[in-house]
């Protein structure tokens, strides 16, 4: 899974792999293979590669994750970049035209079809990236002039998949 990691100001993008029964976190280029153990509802151990153990508190609100050791704490903001990708499109402004891909994918599903109308945040299709299903949501109000996708097509980021007039 890819995130990114806001804390105080810095972007940091991080990438976590389930590997055996640990996970490798690639944090700025470095790769940390580590086995993490919930001790108890917010209290987790953290172990690294060299045998090396410290106890965290982790709680979670939203996107907030407040971490707690050894005395000092730290607030990360973690963020789905698909959503960050979407959010900065959005916010970018609605006119009509053309629904791209924000990133490579498969399309899953179709949910509208050529005619239909549809309101912004409606459903247009469901695109499986970075092992994850995505809704792609219509930006703006507006009627389905054409869809230019079926399930089972790959995609490119920035490949057209739905044309809204």
């Amino acid at each position: 899974m890819k995130f990114v990691a806001q804390h105080e100001g810095d972007v940091i993008p991080v990438e976590v792999e389930r590997h055996g029964s640990g996970y490798i976190v690639r944090i700025d280029g470095r790769e940390l293979p580590v086995d993490v153990v919930k001790a108890g509802e917010a209290v987790h151990s953290l172990r690294f590669e060299d045998g090396t153990q410290f106890a965290f508190v982790h709680q979670r609100h939203g996107t907030q994750h407040e971490i707690s050791f050894s005395g000092a704490k730290a607030v990360i903001e973690i963020i789905d970049p698909l959503a960050l990708r979407r959010k900065a499109r959005e916010d970018e402004g609605g006119e009509a035209g053309d629904v791209t891909a924000l990133m490579p994918g498969r399309i899953v599903r179709v949910l509208v079809e050529p005619g239909q109308t549809v309101s912004r945040g409606t459903g247009l299709l469901i695109l499986e990236a970075m092992k994850m299903e995505n809704e792609i949501q219509s930006p703006i109000d507006g009627t389905i002039k054409e869809v230019f996708v079926s399930p089972g097509d790959t995609v490119d980021s920035g490949a057209p998949l739905v044309h809204i007039t």
